[in-house]
């Protein structure tokens, strides 16, 4: 019974996915490449910095810090015309997407998880919708974006790999503006008005697919609004409320068939985020001091149900945050850039919620899960030190913890930088940083899939830290506004999660004893280049790199290739002016083919009593053999004009995946009677996709 749920939730998300390529305007399907997958190959993608630019690049501390301006990222191609930061972001060196679409980022040889993703201060615990298709994020909301992989100031904690700070628009407190958007798969609106003039100002914004609507044969759809208020008190206080929900909703029915004649079954899915945050920054008289304090609520929860006649069964899983920070900047002694703070979270995780009716399931039984309530603090202070014109270092110490039901964990984690500036457009950079994570959550897909659950620090299952080293040297082109650097790293992880070989966590409260913890380590090389400004703008990034995990219990002990391991990954994007109105760009990705464990024989074992013999499979060692390369060039085409003399407009022709080449997303074992033996079949999810879409701008 319960397999059958799962596998009618499964068919609908299939055809979900199929229905979509037909709506977003595939003009030719994935194609299939059959080829024997080469032994002894794993790679994982490297990163680097494409921030500020010029001058502030080579003057500043920071390593690895990624800023996006938005205007260049609405300019990208993107899958199905839907312009993305995240997926602009897996254009950058260092970060690595999961399935092809999708969303998801492996930052430096890390996990999924290991991201620490925050919506105006508030973090996110899922930031995708549509299986991690599309992100959370809505366009016409966003002020900036920035990507921290290295050298982390003190006031960021709680992942190992990387920060993405994500910040919403504030509306303009003089006049009201509107922003409309029609795409191939979603809608959105955006609108900003002042509320007092000068003093209060309010953003409202909307998105909706209508996959629903316009195919009754998919009844799925994802939603999201955003908010927020902005209250100028006087020239040194400010507040801002900001808030945001999204839900994805799938509600499927054999019924729908109206020529359907047997038993009604039905399955569901309703899985989303709410978050909110308040935020006060403060300015003392003095213009010494500065700070910020911010309090949040994020949630997320899913909620999966299927139906058989009488028969029910219903899984649910949430996890919450109420949390508070605090950042001081204080620059009262000269050559001294001191920052301090504390930030505090009250975690609340309630997984594995099971309710069943009917004969078929009850089996099952009922479960209510089991309530988690932990408490994370961490307290830092940090101080950048100018000794001189050319020798800059910043020292920084966070000390955090977390209380569990039953035991402490306290983890300091110290933080320090050097940077000596060779002349005005040479610099070079270390830093070394120490982070610690006080939850998991363990996956066995590329998707983000609802399914995957978040889960605390224990009295059994230790938090898990990362020490990480690098280098790197800066080179600015002033006259060209071209940027060039290249950054080394190594990284050392301790305490990863990972299932045991067949582990079962769904419906199961004692989740501790189907998990195993691991080491893993990561290195690499990235060398970036970026032009922001000019007709001819964009970027070239190239890593090298390499990421290893070792489970006593996992591989016979011996250390692996982790499963988004990349060696190499190259991305050119480019973007061209023609003119006022004509624009172009395209994009181009290589990268080497995941890792997957491959089965090498089967034999023959006796069944219990001698009454047969069933064949048993033969696997390689984990991770040891490797799909191809991916190779995919895309390309925008846009044209802006004016509606009237307020409204403007601009319209966009994208093409992804140009020469409809495979992007390996799985692999299957099929027996080829010409040759008369096994061979590897690598299947991708989508071929070339033509997509439209209208932004209108009041």
């Amino acid at each position: 019974m319960f397999l059958c749920f799962v596998h009618v939730y499964r068919f609908n998300m299939k055809a979900l996915h199929t229905l979509c390529l037909i709506l977003t305007g595939t003009i030719a399907n994935a194609q299939t490449t059959d080829s024997t997958t080469t032994k002894n190959a794993r790679q994982l993608s490297a990163v680097t910095i494409k921030s500020q630019s010029g001058k502030m690049v080579i003057e500043s501390m920071q390593m690895g810090k990624t800023v996006l301006p938005v205007a260049m990222l609405l300019k990208a191609p993107a899958i199905g015309g839907e312009a993305d930061v995240v997926k602009a972001l897996q254009l950058t060196p260092g970060v690595k997407g999961g399935s092809e679409g999708t969303i998801g980022m492996y930052v430096r040889g890390g996990g999924g998880d290991e991201n620490l993703i925050l919506l105006d201060g508030a973090p996110l615990y899922n930031a995708g919708h549509l299986l991690g298709f599309f992100s959370v994020f809505n366009n016409a909301t966003l002020k900036d974006v920035q990507l921290y992989k290295s050298g982390w100031a003190a006031k960021y904690g709680g992942r190992l790999s990387s920060v993405m700070d994500v910040r919403t628009k504030d509306a303009s407190m003089t006049q009201t503006k509107a922003d409309l958007s029609i795409g191939t798969i979603s809608s959105s609106v955006c609108v900003e008005t002042p509320v007092v003039k000068d003093k209060v100002s309010l953003m409202v914004a909307g998105r909706r697919t209508y996959i629903d609507k316009v195919m009754k044969a998919v009844p799925y759809h994802f939603h999201d609004m955003n908010m927020k208020l902005a209250y100028k008190a006087d020239s040194r206080n400010r507040l801002y409320l900001s808030a945001y929900t999204g839900r994805d909703v799938l509600q499927a029915s054999n019924q729908q068939d109206k020529e359907a004649t047997e038993d009604n079954i039905q399955s569901g899915m309703k899985m989303g985020n709410n978050t909110a945050s308040l935020r006060w920054n403060h300015l003392h008289k003095n213009n010494k001091l500065s700070g910020d304090v911010t309090t949040y609520y994020s949630g997320f929860s899913y909620n999966i149900d299927g139906r058989l006649n009488s028969n029910r069964i219903q899984m649910q899983s949430a996890i919450r945050d109420l949390g508070i920070n605090t950042d001081l900047r204080l620059n009262y002694f000269a050559g001294h850039k001191l920052t301090a703070g504390f930030s505090f979270i009250n975690h609340y995780f309630h997984p594995n919620v099971l309710h069943t009716e009917g004969p078929m399931v009850e089996r099952f039984g009922n479960s209510k899960g089991q309530k988690i309530y932990n408490n994370e603090a961490a307290i830092y202070l940090n101080d950048e030190i100018r000794i001189d014109s050319n020798w800059q270092v910043a020292a920084g110490v966070r000390v955090s913890s977390t209380i569990t039901t039953s035991k402490t964990y306290i983890n300091p984690e110290p933080r320090l930088g050097l940077r000596y500036k060779l002349n005005e457009h040479n610099s070079l950079k270390a830093s070394y940083t120490r982070m610690a994570q006080y939850m998991h959550m363990v996956t066995g897909s590329s998707l983000m899939l609802p399914t995957d659950m978040w889960y605390p620090a224990t009295n059994r299952t230790k938090p898990a830290t990362s020490d990480q080293v690098s280098a790197g040297y800066y080179y600015n082109i002033a006259d060209a506004d071209i940027t060039i650097s290249a950054e080394a790293y190594y990284k050392w992880m301790h305490n990863l999660c990972e299932y045991k070989e067949g582990a079962q966590m769904l419906m199961n409260d004692k989740y501790e004893d189907e998990l195993v913890q691991g080491k893993g380590r990561a290195y690499g090389l990235e060398i970036f280049a970026s032009k922001t400004n000019g007709r001819l703008t964009g970027w070239f990034g190239y890593s090298l790199a390499f990421a290893h995990r070792s489970f006593d219990s996992l591989n016979k002990g011996k250390e692996y290739y982790a499963r988004n391991d990349r060696r190499h990954q190259l991305s050119v994007v480019a973007m061209y002016d023609i003119n006022k109105n004509w624009s172009i760009s395209a994009t181009t990705v290589y990268a080497t083919g995941a890792p997957f464990t491959g089965q090498t024989s089967q034999y023959m074992v006796p069944k219990p009593g001698f009454t047969g013999f069933e064949t048993m499979p033969a696997y390689t060692s984990r991770n040891e053999l490797r799909m191809s390369a991916a190779f995919r060039t895309d390309a925008d085409l846009q044209y802006k004009f004016n509606i009237s003399k307020r409204v403007k407009a601009d319209a966009h022709l994208s093409v992804y995946n140009i020469f409809n080449r495979t992007q390996p997303h799985s692999v299957q074992r099929v027996f080829d009677k010409e040759s008369n033996s096994y061979k590897y079949q690598q299947r991708g999810l989508f071929g070339t996709i033509t997509a439209a879409s209208l932004n209108i701008h009041l």
